[in-house]
């Protein structure tokens, strides 16, 4: 489509005076292409609206937008619509510079003159055009309409909103930036210590601590009250026939920990190994090895009843052993040994 284009130098300090022409009822092809200046230094339309205000012959008007094109060298483009060139005469123009729709300059009125069309059959019947205000308001409407949908989609706020006094969107936006930034990262950060490896491994404790309960203490100080609660099996004895000329022979072996409380018999060569320490010499005369706390029908462990040359050689004495406990005995001739311990659940 054949456009032509006038360049304009429009100086809002001083008067302009070029000579601008336009065909009456010419349509979307004659454009004033204006350099807006500031006594001579160019207007930066960054951020603005240009707008191009008319007024015919006839006592109509135009009032229309403009296209910013070069917005630092303040270049700006203009249609003269089929409505500017309705009447044969003089076209009295002024170009005003908004910002956020408010107007802020506007340059001194300059005159385009429009020379009569020999073509008028057709011709176009003069009339205000507000191009600027048909679309401020389809812009108003579209605001109002969003607005509407807004309104309607937020909706009213409820019991919580009122408790805290937010009477406004922006105010519940500010009221949960502000739990963001203090409330909740302090709950997450606190939550993220505890949560830490290190959080786990304070919790898990050390092999060697005491004092866990029900409520206090590491795993590790739990674990190791009820490992030092003694709780025993019932009391076992063994009854083993040595015969003569016997070698030295294991007649007990147990792993696991316990307690040993004597050994019964006229043996002389005896070895008791706990924990892997040997003791051969034990304490009692020929017929008590580490001699039994007790001895009678009441603990069932080896004699029918207590006889006066039997209770003196008693004793009270108890070998711990932890993992391992054996005996290994011989003999010249042979004897009934009897051997009594516990071990620990």
């Amino acid at each position: 489509m054949a456009q032509v284009f006038n360049k304009l130098y429009v100086d809002v300090r001083t008067e302009t005076n070029d000579i601008i022409t336009a065909v009456q009822n010419d349509s979307n092809s004659r454009f004033l292409d204006v350099f807006l200046l500031d006594n001579g230094l160019p207007i930066d339309l960054t951020g603005h609206d240009v707008r191009i205000y008319g007024a015919k012959h006839d006592g109509t008007e135009i009032y229309n937008d403009g296209t910013i094109t070069e917005a630092a060298n303040g270049r700006c483009q203009f249609e003269l619509t089929d409505q500017a060139l309705a009447v044969a005469n003089d076209l009295t123009v002024q170009i005003v510079i908004y910002h956020d729709n408010v107007q802020i300059l506007q340059s001194l009125p300059f005159k385009i003159h429009v020379v009569k069309s020999l073509i008028s059959s057709s011709a176009i019947e003069s009339s205000n055009e507000y191009g600027a205000l048909v679309v401020l308001y389809q812009n108003l409407y579209e605001a109002y309409d969003l607005m509407t949908d807004m309104v309607q989609n937020m909706g009213k706020k409820g019991t919580i909103a009122t408790e805290r006094n937010v009477d406004t969107f922006w105010k519940m936006l500010e009221y949960m930036a502000k739990y963001l930034d203090t409330d909740l990262t302090t709950l997450l950060n606190t939550v993220l210590s505890e949560a830490s490896v290190q959080g786990v491994i304070d919790r898990l404790g050390e092999t060697t601590d005491t004092g866990g309960t029900t409520t206090a203490g590491t795993v590790m100080g739990k674990l190791n009250g009820l490992l030092s609660v003694k709780k025993y099996k019932v009391y076992k004895k063994l009854i083993a026939t040595i015969p003569p000329g016997t070698t030295p022979k294991i007649i007990l072996s147990v792993s696991g920990a316990g307690e040993f409380y004597g050994l019964q018999g006229t043996l002389t060569d005896v070895t008791v190994i706990a924990d892997g320490v040997e003791y051969s010499s034990l304490s009692g005369g020929s017929n008590y090895i580490y001699k039994p706390s007790v001895a009678s029908s009441v603990d069932g462990l080896f004699y029918a009843s207590p006889s006066s040359s039997q209770m003196p050689s008693y004793s009270t004495g108890v070998m711990p052993f932890k993992d391992s406990f054996v005996v290994v005995v011989s003999g010249t001739a042979g004897a009934n040994v009897g051997i009594a311990y516990a071990l620990y659940e």
